[in-house]
């Protein structure tokens, strides 16, 4: 019996041979690791379910390299405790295996979305993904009908409509997808597994001029709420267009002038102090009170139309070749412009780190709230004096 202890040092020399071998860990009981002829390395779990001494069972936990020797350890000490509770841990994987082959991709999506995407910042944005663009083709199929070819040919048709950047977000998202079915052991090989970014990215530094600033805000304000107020409010306040699509009226108090963002709506998952200038004030208080959503057309639901308002706008205000957050980078500039120290925009962007990094970042948590609510005031005057 070929046993050592496994961990990475000793997995990677191991040599493939001509028949298959495993390797038994020498500090746990039953965790071993399986070595094909064709170099594959696979780690397994071996145990003996209650009533049948003879024929050992052997789960198998993930391929090294998808799986650490760590996270196959703890996995492996799992399974073992489910045989100590009386349970057979690979009938209970082989009859949820025959369980999901019946099941739909629909189906699991809305589980996965519930259980998991739900607890993220973008659940509304993956959601949508998957809705727009992953459903309408893999919907009615079983789970075990995806194939890499599927998960190609999907990429394939979302670049070929002219959208490579969405591409991008569609492989993301249906990478978690699979990712989250093999944790829990529906799968054991993802389909995305080889599969390329479609298509790379460069950081983008547009900002807008003075100008286009202002025919921007002068085609908002004829668009009006919701989508024409969520653009205003974007270059007033200089925060994210999903931190503004989710504001609603109990984040607000316009008595004191402030924006309270919670943090399971910052980027960085901290709660975030926003001051509120006069003409951000203005706004909210002509905004229609429909429900707890702000900028919404029913009061109850983020507004969704991004695409087709943001083509109106950009006919309306004959500027073209940016995007909202590109809002962000010019009131980020527009400030520079005016004087405000990087640290104090920082702080109103609500960046994790900034202009003050390394030990000085470790001490230094002055929030300067009154630099803030004086740079964007400033900030406010400006972009009213563009009119």
């Amino acid at each position: 019996m070929n046993r050592l202890k496994l961990t990475k040092s000793t997995i990677d020399p191991l040599p493939a041979s001509a028949k298959e071998v495993i390797w038994w860990d020498t500090e746990l009981k039953g965790f071993g690791l399986k070595v094909t002829p064709a170099g594959r390395k696979v780690f397994l779990v071996q145990y003996r379910p209650a009533g049948d001494r003879r024929n050992p069972r052997k789960y198998t936990i993930g391929e090294y390299g998808q799986v650490t020797p760590y996270q196959a350890r703890v996995e492996a000490q799992r399974v073992l405790a489910e045989r100590a509770a009386g349970r057979d841990p690979q009938a209970d994987k082989q009859a949820t295996k025959r369980r999901i082959a019946s099941e739909q991709v629909e189906d699991l999506v809305t589980e996965f979305l519930a259980r998991h995407a739900a607890q993220n910042r973008t659940a509304g944005e993956t959601a949508r993904i998957f809705r727009r663009e992953v459903l309408p083709f893999w919907g009615s199929r079983t789970l075990g009908e995806i194939r890499k070819r599927d998960v190609v040919a999907l990429l394939d048709n979302v670049r070929g409509r002219g959208a490579p950047v969405m591409a991008n977000r569609v492989l993301a998202a249906v990478r978690k997808f699979f990712n989250w079915c093999i944790s829990r052991g529906l799968l054991e090989v993802s389909p995305c597994a080889g599969v390329g970014t479609p298509t790379r990215e460069r950081a983008r530094h547009r900002t807008l001029t003075d100008e286009e600033l202002g025919a921007v805000l002068a085609a908002a304000r004829e668009l009006g709420h919701p989508f024409g107020s969520i653009v205003q409010m974007l270059a007033l306040t200089a925060q994210r267009r999903d931190e503004v699509g989710r504001l609603s009226w109990d984040q607000l108090d316009l008595e004191k002038a402030v924006w309270v963002m919670p943090p399971e709506h910052a980027k960085n998952g901290k709660p975030h102090l926003v001051h509120l200038s006069a003409p951000v004030l203005q706004l909210l208080q002509s905004a229609p009170r429909l429900g707890d959503i702000v900028f919404s057309g029913d009061g109850t639901t983020p507004f969704q139309g991004f695409s087709k308002s943001k083509a109106r706008l950009d006919r309306l205000s004959r500027v073209s070749d940016w995007t909202l957050h590109d809002l962000r980078r010019t009131a980020v500039s527009g400030m520079a412009q005016l004087g405000i120290a990087p640290h104090v925009a920082d702080k109103i962007l609500n960046h994790q780190s900034g202009t003050i990094s390394g030990v000085a970042a470790v001490y230094q948590r002055h929030e300067f709230l009154h630099e803030r609510r004086e740079a964007l005031n400033a900030w406010g005057a400006f972009l009213n004096a563009l009119e």
